[in-house]
This record gives C-alpha cells, sequence and structure tokens, in this order.
C-alpha cells in the first residue's frame, strides 16, 4: 500500500458495499499486527490511551501495517497538538482523538493533523514520515495534508448533543462512536436504560449519514450499521481464547475422571 492512502482507500471499499474491519492493537510486539495483516483485518488501531504504546513501539507497528498491505491508526491519549504530530511523524495513516465534545476541540484536532498554511503541525523531514529527507517536501505536505485522517470519538452526551457540528469540521470525514465511556458519562444500567444508549447511537448515525461522512462503531454489538467496525483489543482476544482452551481442557479432564 502506497503511503497515506487511507481516505481514499477506505472510501473506495465502502463505496463498494464493503464494510472495513479493523481491530485494537495494545501489545509492544510488532508480530501482533503481522498476525493481523496475514489474518485479513484491513486496518489496526494502535492504542497510545489505554493500551501501552509509545512512539518508539507504534513506528514499529507501522512499518509492519505498511509490509502487510493494510492501514495503521493510532488512539493518542488526548487532544494534544504534539501527540497528534507525533504519532504522524512516525508515519501514521491518522489519530483517533477521544474525548472529542465539541466542534472547537475536533477543529483543533484537525489544526494539529495538518502543515501550515491548513494547520499548525510542525514541520520535520527527519522522520519516518518525511522519509528522512528534504527531497520531495512539497509533495510530502500536499500527500499528508489530503490523506491523513483525524477520528473523534463521541463519548459523551455533550458530543451527541454537538455532533451536527462535529461532522461539519473540515478535516473530519469519520467518527467513532463510543458506548464504554458514553455509558458511565450518561449513567446508564443497561439492565432498564438501554434505550438510552440505542438513541443516543441512532442520533450519532443520523447525523453521520445526513452529513455524507462515516462512522466507526465496536463490533459485537448492536451497531452492524456502521460504515466499518473494530474488534476489541487483540490481547483482550488473547484472553478469551486461552480461558477457552483451557476450560475445554478441564472439561474433558474431569469427564474422563468421571467415566473411569
Amino acid at each position: 500500500m502506497a503511503i497515506l492512502e487511507a481516505r481514499s482507500r477506505l472510501g473506495a471499499m465502502i463505496g463498494r458495499g464493503e464494510q472495513p474491519f479493523g481491530i485494537f492493537i495494545s501489545s509492544l510486539d510488532a508480530a501482533s499486527t503481522d498476525i493481523m495483516a496475514d489474518a485479513g483485518f484491513d486496518f489496526v488501531m494502535l492504542d497510545g490511551e489505554h493500551g501501552r504504546l509509545d512512539r518508539i513501539a507504534v513506528e514499529q507497528h507501522v512499518r509492519a501495517a505498511r509490509a502487510g498491505g493494510i492501514i495503521a491508526f493510532v488512539r493518542v491519549l488526548d487532544n494534544s497538538p504534539t501527540l497528534i504530530q507525533s504519532m504522524l511523524d512516525v508515519g501514521a495513516d491518522g489519530v483517533m482523538v477521544p474525548h472529542i465534545d465539541t466542534a472547537d476541540q475536533a477543529r483543533a484536532a484537525v489544526a494539529a493533523s495538518r502543515y501550515a498554511p491548513r494547520g499548525k503541525r510542525g514541520m520535520c523531514p527527519a522522520c519516518r514520515a518525511g522519509r528522512y529527507t528534504l527531497d520531495g517536501w512539497p509533495e510530502h505536505v500536499h500527500a499528508s495534508d489530503e490523506n491523513v485522517m483525524v477520528i473523534p470519538i463521541l463519548e459523551s452526551r455533550q458530543a451527541i448533543e454537538n455532533v451536527d457540528e462535529i461532522l461539519a469540521v473540515d478535516g473530519i470525514d469519520l467518527v467513532m462512536f463510543g458506548p464504554g465511556d458514553l455509558s458511565a458519562d450518561m449513567a446508564i444500567d443497561f439492565s432498564k436504560d438501554g434505550h438510552l444508549m440505542d438513541a443516543a447511537w441512532r442520533r450519532s448515525l443520523e447525523a453521520t449519514r445526513a452529513a455524507g461522512k462515516y462512522m466507526l462503531a465496536p463490533a459485537g454489538f448492536t451497531y452492524d450499521e456502521a460504515d466499518m467496525l473494530i474488534v476489541e483489543m487483540e490481547l483482550m482476544l488473547l484472553r478469551r481464547t486461552v480461558g477457552r482452551l483451557v476450560g475445554e481442557h478441564r472439561s474433558a479432564q474431569a469427564a474422563r475422571r468421571a467415566a473411569e
């Protein structure tokens, strides 16, 4: 895959009726991204918010994603221009930014991802994204500004209330519905208040459709109408898989003993 073509590639997939499928990555070992690319995922979301990844680890994962022909996004810790710049400098295709509640916050995230005059991203060719050279720098600036994606997470009541304004921000093409923190912010008890989350989902999805933008949502819930889906962290998948294997072994062992 050519560097920085996430926007056009994902848009083309969705236009063909496909649903891009990704997974969160938190392991320090870039073999995780190798495996996910080989398994057929369309993108990885390298987790710098809840995961353990620092800049050096992210760069190794980005290299693995490039080698495997898949897209690499990074979920940053917060809406910090320095964090956003750092992750883009290692060559990520874009950043997912948590706790975007207003259009002004969304605009700030976009500005941190674009070079002047379109934004405030610091200029440095001595990094992976810049190919360690000034040769072709104007072309890099254009390609980056046109293709880097900024993905706000809608995870508060305020974000849902302001979703139309957030989606109207130039440079926002994709948003993530975040039911985890949203449920906490709304103090939802799913045993009796699930309809409130459903209403927030419908509001977000309808606003996204009306704006001509794309929606990303967690897989395995009730959000299959999203344009893109993402699976939980790979370490959670590992935990569940080995837990099942151990459980099956214990059950088989107990059955053998009972038959003796």
